[in-house]
């Protein structure tokens, strides 16, 4: 596929940093993709689909501070995922997204998910994205964030119960 996405780049120098890019974060863009879409064949239509958009958008790249750009990059594939779902109107259980707790118990689909979670403070927004969407650790969490591993999992907990209360109010039963 990088072939095929370096051939839609005119200057070499935006090839070399285009390939730079594209190997440091393929992968973990496929592991977003898949949580949302769990189909590896979707999951890989919705990062190539991303790829694009990148490229169509090259010149952004160079105004993005290093450390946002796999934010960047992961909310250009959080989105490709989403139009893919609303084609093919899928659902995706939350249960699926933390393996090790059992917290929910309804299966809502993706825009219900993403308008929750729009909804919560950005402290807590951001801990639950990079929890669970990109599964880093708390250990992770932490030194990106300048904050201990308790208040990570402080954060955590709390944007859970906000997260199960925002559904509740809106009456889905989790």
């Amino acid at each position: 596929m990088l072939i095929y996405l370096l051939t839609l780049i005119d200057n070499e120098g935006d090839r070399q940093t285009f390939t730079a890019i594209y190997q440091e974060y393929h992968v973990q863009m496929e592991k977003v993709a898949l949580r949302i879409l769990s189909e590896h064949n979707d999951a890989e239509d919705a990062v190539q689909n991303a790829w694009i958009q990148v490229i169509k958008h090259f010149h952004k790249v160079s105004e993005i501070p290093c450390e946002e750009l796999l934010f960047w990059l992961i909310s250009i594939t959080k989105n490709e995922a989403l139009m893919i779902l609303r084609k093919r109107r899928k659902t995706v259980p939350l249960e699926n997204w933390d393996a090790t707790t059992e917290v929910w118990n309804h299966d809502m689909n993706y825009q219900e998910i993403v308008a929750l979670f729009t909804r919560l403070p950005e402290t807590y927004r951001v801990t639950l994205e990079m929890k669970f969407l990109l599964q880093y650790t708390d250990h992770e969490i932490a030194q990106h964030l300048g904050i201990s591993e308790t208040a990570v999992s402080t954060r955590v907990n709390r944007g859970r119960t906000l997260l199960r209360e925002l559904a509740i109010k809106e009456g889905l039963h989790l």
